[in-house]
């Protein structure tokens, strides 16, 4: 499974992050990549950016050392009812949206049933994907939340760092996920979730782990570039294709 495309990085500006645009897209051609989407954290998390930082992503070129940039942010998930952390005026402005549950925004409890959050994710309009979902801190019902995640043309993400930096009960939630999802036929990316230029796609884990259960590659996003920017041009409400 040979992936083109990185769906979530972030650079210095999410302030634990420690390199620039140009390097991650320097590294992304490096490596063979045609497309990542810079996706900062959202300003509810400690010490990352505000909103203007978002607002004015519209600065960046399209296209850096051959490798096309989205504009993105990786929300947070502020409550149960699945509100996020940056407004409407600023969403319209993107070309990727993730929507991740954090500790340090949303503290865990292990007696809470996360279902609710992700069926409400489900319905808004600007989130493209779940951010890392087999964390067991944030357990929900699968067969209750992708049917929907399917039907709405939302994206799953198989997170590489934090499948395979987590606790082997991250490994075994991953793999009822990714199950569920080629059961429920939910598009799925496979994404490095970088910090850093040197960690731009690496993938090669959680890849290898979809393709070993045999996972339909029909069902992953970031097999090219070609098939995020036709995901993109079927959203109304995008603009990935406008230079301006």
């Amino acid at each position: 499974m040979k992936l083109r495309a990185d769906l979530h990085t972030h650079t210095l500006a999410s302030g634990h992050a420690y390199s620039t645009v140009g390097e991650m897209a320097r590294s992304a051609a490096a490596k063979g990549l045609e497309l990542i989407a810079i996706t900062d954290h959202a300003p509810a998390l400690p010490q990352t950016c505000g909103w203007m930082h978002f607002a004015n992503l519209h600065t960046l070129p399209r296209e850096v050392c051959g490798v096309t940039v989205l504009r993105g942010a990786e929300l947070n998930v502020l409550n149960l009812e699945g509100e996020t952390d940056l407004p409407e005026r600023v969403l319209r402005r993107l070309d990727w949206v993730i929507a991740s549950l954090h500790e340090h925004v949303l503290p865990s409890s292990p007696e809470t049933d996360y279902t609710p959050v992700y069926l409400a994710l489900a319905e808004d309009p600007f989130v493209d994907m779940m951010g890392h979902p087999e964390s067991p801190d944030y357990a929900f019902d699968v067969d209750r939340v992708l049917p929907l995640w399917a039907e709405r043309g939302k994206v799953v993400e198989f997170n590489e760092a934090h499948i395979f930096t987590g606790s082997q009960e991250n490994r075994r939630n991953a793999l009822r996920l990714a199950e569920a999802c080629a059961r429920w036929g939910v598009t799925v990316a496979v994404d490095s979730d970088a910090h850093s230029e040197w960690d731009v796609g690496r993938t090669s884990r959680a890849a290898e782990m979809l393709a070993e259960m045999g996972f339909p590659e029909e069902l992953v996003l970031n097999l090219s570039a070609e098939r995020v920017l036709d995901f993109l041009q079927r959203r109304a409400r995008r603009t990935v294709c406008d230079p301006s």
